[in-house]
C-alpha cells in the first residue's frame, strides 16, 4: 500500500545522515571506479539505482540537505543518473566534476562552491 510522506513521523535526522554516511563512499568509489575503466558504467547505474531505491524506502521528503556532504552526495547522485555513458566517458569536463565531488565524499580533497544538490 502507498504511503503518504506528509502522513509520516518525520525520521531522525541522525538516520538520515547514517543513510547518506553509509552509501556516499560507496557511490564514490563506484564513479572513480568507472572513469578509470575498473567498474562498468552499467555498475555504476546499477549501484546509483539501488541507493536510490533504499532511498525512497525511507520516505525523506525532497529539500535541502543537511550540510555541504549531503548536497555534494546528491550532486554526485544526479550527475551520474543524467549523464549517458558517452557523455561521462568522453567528455574531460564532465570526468572533472565527477571526479572532484568523489574525491570530497571520500575526504581526499576540499569542496568546491559549486557542488551543490538537493534530496530527491
Amino acid at each position: 500500500m502507498l504511503k503518504i510522506v506528509s502522513s509520516r513521523p518525520e525520521l531522525p535526522t541522525e538516520q538520515i545522515s547514517q543513510h547518506i554516511d553509509d552509501y556516499a563512499p560507496a557511490i564514490a568509489l563506484c564513479a572513480l571506479g568507472t572513469i578509470s575503466g575498473e567498474v562498468s558504467y552499467e555498475s555504476m547505474k546499477k549501484t546509483v539505482t539501488e541507493h536510490l531505491h533504499d532511498w525512497w524506502k525511507l520516505s525523506v521528503p525532497s529539500g535541502t540537505p543537511k550540510d555541504g556532504y549531503e548536497s555534494t552526495y546528491w550532486y554526485l547522485v544526479h550527475l551520474l543518473e543524467s549523464l549517458e555513458e558517452h557523455e561521462l566517458l568522453g567528455n574531460n569536463f564532465m570526468q572533472f566534476k565527477v571526479s572532484c565531488a568523489a574525491q570530497y565524499l571520500l575526504g581526499l580533497t576540499e569542496r568546491q562552491d559549486k557542488m551543490q544538490g538537493i534530496r530527491p
